[in-house]
């Protein structure tokens, strides 16, 4: 049940789905669970007016909702005594409905990052496709893309961050654009960079290859080893990205910095310039991190992906990048990212679904296949932190034979 209601009557445990009316124009982050006081007040403080409530959603029991509804002055005055006595009568009960009540929301994450990340390959790949056919592309589309997906990284980064790890050789183009911005949204945010900053560099991510859109087609997917010919090619899309984009958009520097240095390297390896540490922002230096930790998880035509902890690993020995800087990513990200595949101690198989700050190697893991049994067993969520359990490696799902991808959305995003 959705029902409109005053700022004043809104209360701890309620789930607010929409803004209906405020005072002003700032953009505001509004759908989830009031969980906390200040969040309440922070929503009260930055004038909003009304707002749309889903009661179905709301974590209130069902005598109070009746109660709110019969007698709201009174409820309003005890909501919090009551929400309070409800969770905390017993701390055995309060931590199962916790796990319970975190797994559900993180689902429903899941699910809005899942609709995201399908809306974001269909605007990428339209932008492509009208690119190739000569017409104008509306560049527009990516701006607002990319502001959905920085929302999404702060409503719930972990949710996002597990649809990075399925991928589809087919449309490595398009999914390496969105994994790209991502994860420079997720790096930029963990190094405090300004909200300029990271729109700038959210939209770099999903520009900073498409010159590759107007190469042929049959290089870009070319499985055999390139030749010098093929190489100067390829090359060349850093150049055709940057003519597109200053030709279709006001781009800020920022972005075309982005695209015309992320293939740069540190030590003057890169192309197209061969520029040093000292002739690469810190912008372009980020961007190359991504670019080749993206690239080493994905099955490409002529390249096997690894697995997300050896990229990591590969990145850290890569005299080509800047060591503080990878340090700084992986701190971002995780040793071992969301989504990712990993064996445990126990012989069992899960998949990455929450980080742990405090405990980086002790993430939370939902458990679904057993190795001595070949067998796939129920879905279960284990917090290594509590548990005596530890992830021994991560794994790529070819060696399980698994359809990652087809089970994990079975799973995990249920239609």
């Amino acid at each position: 049940m959705i029902k409109t209601i005053s700022i004043s009557e809104l209360t701890i445990g309620m789930y607010v789905e929409n803004v209906v009316k405020q005072k002003g124009n700032v953009r505001i982050k509004t759908k989830g669970l009031i969980k906390t006081t200040t969040i309440l007040d922070s929503l009260k403080s930055k004038g909003i007016l009304e707002i749309e409530v889903d009661f179905d959603k709301s974590r209130i029991v069902e005598h109070d909702l009746a109660a709110r509804s019969a007698n709201p002055e009174h409820y309003m005055s005890s909501a919090n005594n009551v929400w309070s006595s409800a969770t905390t009568a017993s701390p055995v009960k309060e931590s199962k409905l916790t796990s319970i009540v975190n797994a559900g929301q993180h689902q429903e994450a899941l699910v809005d990052a899942d609709k995201l990340y399908i809306q974001a390959k269909n605007v990428q790949k339209d932008f492509v496709a009208t690119l190739r056919s000569g017409s104008t592309p509306n560049i527009e589309h990516l701006s607002k893309l990319s502001q959905d997906i920085i929302d999404s990284v702060f409503d719930n980064v972990d949710a996002l961050s597990c649809l990075l790890m399925l991928k589809d050789s087919n449309e490595y183009l398009a999914e390496h654009a969105i994994n790209c911005a991502i994860l420079l949204t997720m790096f930029a945010s963990s190094k405090g960079m300004s909200k300029a900053e990271i729109e700038d560099l959210t939209l770099a991510g999903l520009l900073m290859d498409i010159g590759m859109a107007s190469l042929p087609q049959d290089l870009v997917d070319k499985s055999t080893e390139l030749n010098e010919t093929d190489w100067a090619m390829l090359r060349s899309h850093v150049d055709i990205g940057i003519e597109i984009v200053e030709r279709f958009s006001d781009a800020q520097p920022i972005v075309l910095d982005v695209i015309a240095n992320h293939h740069e390297r540190v030590d003057g390896s890169g192309y197209p310039k061969a520029k040093t540490l000292s002739e690469i922002s810190v912008y372009s230096q980020m961007a190359a991190i991504v670019d080749c930790y993206d690239a080493m998880i994905s099955n490409r035509h002529h390249q096997r992906s690894v697995t997300a902890t050896a990229a990591l690993h590969q990145l850290e020995s890569d005299e080509t990048l800047d060591s503080d800087l990878v340090n700084e990513f992986i701190n971002a990200i995780g040793l071992h990212p969301v989504g990712s595949l990993v064996q445990l101690q126990s012989q069992q198989l899960g998949i990455v679904s929450q980080r742990n700050s405090k405990q980086p190697l002790n993430p939370i893991v939902m458990i679904f296949y057993s190795m001595q049994k070949q067998l796939h067993t129920a879905v279960h969520r284990v917090d290594l932190n509590q548990s005596d359990d530890y992830i021994l490696t991560g794994v790529r799902p070819e060696e399980f034979s698994m359809n990652l991808d087809k089970f994990f959305k079975s799973v995990f995003l249920p239609q």
